[in-house]
């Protein structure tokens, strides 16, 4: 069992923009979500455990280890798999691989012949290990970018929006494999996309404007609003009135017609229905809660 322990953690840039407050997190084996709007401060946070930069206060350590002061115990047990994963021209998979675990410090060429090829299998891209990895679709490098996570059998693994732009089947797939890797390992899901944390990750916060709004479980986050949640379909004229009368906490379109989401404790007196509270609500919640969100139109 692994432990990755996060305490004050924050980083002002120099343009003065504060991208994480104060962060205190403590995240053990299997998949954890960081669920955040664009802009929320997650690639930094996700960056500054990385080692990729370093933080202006704070600690983190890895099993009791202080990785800010000592990054390399980090990087040597670290994969990562960045928002945009570059890769270099005409070059094919397994010799990318191959090139990328060297760096890694896998020097035994044996060893590293049969992790590359297990690697391979386990993303399902060994039929394709010839081909140039610039020529992979944008689920084929996804899974790619998982296998060169995997080099050298880290203990913590982060992606950053990892199924944004894959089609419904790659996205699944990717989300199958991510949740097998994380029965072993610390497993860091950042995301803006609510589904992916709900079928994935036992543990979560939320985070926005570079603060930690919430931590807990999914579970934990919607039943705390259960019986709580009301729907009602409305016309679009109509919506400021219920914003300035209800604690509205989204509105999407359903079935080609306007549908106002809120927050009541009791039953509203305007022909509210209920409606089973679900992680999205508890997300909308969150960031209403703390005055980072007015509301928005959201599309499914």
């Amino acid at each position: 069992m692994h432990t990755l322990q996060i305490q004050n953690l924050s980083k002002t840039y120099p343009n003065g923009v504060t991208a994480i407050q104060n962060v205190n997190l403590e995240i053990r084996n299997g998949m954890f979500g960081l669920l955040g709007p664009n802009g929320s401060g997650k690639s930094t946070f996700m960056r500054t455990i990385a080692g990729l930069q370093s933080p202006d206060s704070g600690t983190i350590a890895l099993d009791g280890v202080d990785v800010v002061a000592d990054p390399m115990h980090m990087r040597q047990r670290l994969g990562y798999l960045p928002q945009e994963f570059g890769v270099y021209p005409r070059v094919s998979a397994w010799d990318l691989l191959d090139h990328l675990a060297i760096l890694k410090g896998l020097l035994d060429k044996p060893k590293r012949k049969a992790q590359i090829s297990a690697l391979l299998e386990q993303t399902n891209l060994f039929a394709h290990r010839h081909q140039a990895v610039r020529t992979f679709s944008g689920g084929m490098r996804q899974r790619f970018g998982i296998a060169q996570a995997l080099l050298g059998s880290p203990q913590v693994i982060m992606v950053d929006e990892p199924t944004a732009g894959l089609d419904p089947e790659e996205r699944q797939r990717f989300n199958n494999m991510l949740s097998e890797i994380g029965e072993q390992v610390i497993v860091i899901l950042s995301t803006h996309l609510v589904e992916d944390v709900r079928a994935l990750c036992t543990q979560m916060a939320i985070i926005a404007g570079g603060k930690l709004l919430a931590t807990g479980s999914p579970i934990q986050f919607v039943a705390e609003l259960d019986g709580q949640i009301w729907r009602k379909t409305i016309p679009k004229s109509e919506l400021q009135h219920y914003q300035q009368s209800q604690r509205v906490l989204y509105t999407q379109h359903f079935a080609g017609e306007l549908e106002v989401v809120i927050h009541s404790q009791s039953q509203p007196t305007e022909g509210f229905k209920p409606k089973a509270a679900d992680l999205i609500d508890a997300y909308f919640f969150h960031l209403q809660k703390h005055d980072t969100y007015a509301g928005a139109l959201l599309t499914v």
